[in-house]
């Protein structure tokens, strides 16, 4: 997993929490993504994608910023798929 910039960030919770709150906002995986979008001007909401493949179609959850751990665990999903 790395942030935007290229660095590898640890795949556990805290790690991405802290990269997504107070870091460059993005984390990426093999085949998924987990980053924070403005969805206002007060509030930002985690979003979550898996880019498609064999044969399963792209697809985006959104969670507002509260529900970190709902938002990690569809992550963590995808990402052993």
């Amino acid at each position: 997993m790395i942030n935007r910039d290229g660095l590898k960030i640890h795949n556990n919770a805290k790690a991405v929490f802290e990269e997504l709150m107070r870091g460059t906002g993005c984390v990426i995986g093999s085949n998924c993504s987990i980053f924070l979008e403005n969805s206002n001007q007060d509030e930002k909401t985690i979003v979550v994608s898996q880019v498609p493949a064999d044969g399963k179609p792209s697809a985006k959850e959104t969670f507002a910023s509260n529900q970190f751990k709902t938002a990690w665990e569809l992550y963590q999903s995808w990402s052993n798929t």
